[in-house]
């Protein structure tokens, strides 16, 4: 087996210093840059196995582990038959993966978003300090309800640097009929790969008891979250408000 991975059959990875790290690791890496750097775009497949061997220089057994290692970050899928595919965002998905509002009795979310107001503004230190911004760089600041039936049932102030989703187009009164991480994904460029979220209390400010029709300075769940791209830069800071949800996380 060779002692590092061979860059040559790809230029744009010709310079990167060899890692001391299992081989496995350095070709999950180069992998991962390549969807980056939007070679392997979302909804594409990969080249098969042994192509992927013969460019990186290493086993097929090499290979697989670092398609496995991916395939558990969600970036890739195996599709039988037709090989192996960048995960593309679709409502449906990123619903399910990154959505962690359920009802008291355990029910589903279903959720349809309406924007209230979106606007490029002066990022406030909060939001530096979550997207790592300089001081005086913009934001684009979405506040949305989330509502389910008709009825609001979450609040949202979401800030993205301003460079990234300049083109993101949100619509104050408009409805969000795709999951934002698909918008993110399809206008933008920008695919989120996973978040943190922290969770907390809060009294309802006055802007979050009109949108929800709860009184002012009410108890409220409260949810911040830093979504992170496939980059590892951090690219959406949220700060969601409810009343009448629960929070769920599944540990596996």
């Amino acid at each position: 087996m060779p002692n590092a991975i061979r860059t040559a059959p790809n230029p744009a990875h010709q310079n990167e210093p060899l890692a001391s790290r299992p081989l496995y690791l350095q070709a999950r890496d180069l992998m991962l840059r390549r969807i980056v750097d939007g070679i392997w775009t979302p909804g594409s497949y990969l080249p098969s196995e042994p192509q992927l061997a013969t460019d990186l220089g290493v086993s097929i057994g090499t290979i697989r582990k670092a398609m496995e290692d991916l395939v558990g970050q969600g970036l890739l899928e195996r599709q039988h038959g037709r090989g192996t595919q960048v995960v593309p965002h679709s409502s449906d998905r990123s619903r399910f993966r990154f959505l962690r509002f359920v009802h008291g009795d355990g029910r589903p979310f279903r959720p349809v978003a309406h924007v209230l107001a979106a606007g490029m503004a002066r990022a406030d230190a909060e939001d530096r300090a979550r997207l790592g911004l300089a001081a005086g760089a913009k934001a684009l600041v979405l506040l949305r309800t989330r509502s389910e039936d008709g009825v609001p049932m979450v609040y949202e102030r979401i800030a993205l640097p301003a460079d990234l989703f300049a083109q993101l187009h949100a619509e104050p009164g408009a409805e969000m009929l795709e999951e934002i991480y698909v918008l993110y994904q399809a206008r933008c460029g920008q695919t989120v790969a996973r978040a943190r979220d922290e969770i907390a209390t809060d009294g309802a400010s006055a802007a979050v008891a009109a949108a929800l029709g709860c009184p002012p300075a009410a108890p409220l769940l409260l949810v911040r979250r830093v979504a992170v791209s496939l980059a590892g830069a951090p690219i959406e800071y949220r700060q969601s408000w409810t009343a009448a949800l629960h929070y769920r996380s599944d540990l596996d």
